[in-house]
């Protein structure tokens, strides 16, 4: 996903866009050269900014990943070890952790709910028609 933003992505596709936009702008004569340079100078600082801040970002989100995975290990062995001061410490660093990530679990969780109610009309002969229990029993099993 980081490659899609960056390099080839999305940020290069931006760039062209608006080379291309201001190189039009300057060729029909509604900014100088030097305006145009300007633009196109600043344009790059903005957009190796944000690069940045994206790469920060995802690196951070990997991090924190990283070390909450290890804390739940941590958790687990404390658990087994049934010392409750371990597994309190690490319990704190978990939620640390959860602070840091993007908040996946929702959109996990209504793609799962379309998964289901999408197989469900689709093997109920494309039947649009579900019963209260049917749209129920959908969120549930996501």
């Amino acid at each position: 996903m980081q490659n899609a933003i960056k390099s080839g992505g999305l940020i290069d596709g931006i760039s062209s866009l608006l080379d291309l936009t201001i190189e039009n702008v300057r060729k029909a004569g509604l900014v100088n050269n030097n305006v145009a340079k300007n633009i196109k100078q600043g344009k790059n600082i903005i957009l190796n900014n944000l690069e940045s801040n994206i790469s920060n970002t995802f690196s951070n989100q990997y991090k924190a990943i990283e070390n909450t995975n290890k804390y739940i290990l941590n958790w687990r062995n404390y658990f087994e070890n049934k010392d409750f001061s371990g597994m309190e410490k690490e319990y704190n660093k978990i939620e640390k952790q959860l602070k840091n990530i993007a908040p996946i679990e929702s959109t996990i969780k209504n793609a799962r709910t379309i998964e289901v109610l999408h197989n469900l009309i689709k093997n109920n002969g494309q039947d649009f028609n579900l019963t209260k229990e049917q749209l129920e029993l959908a969120e549930k099993l996501a």
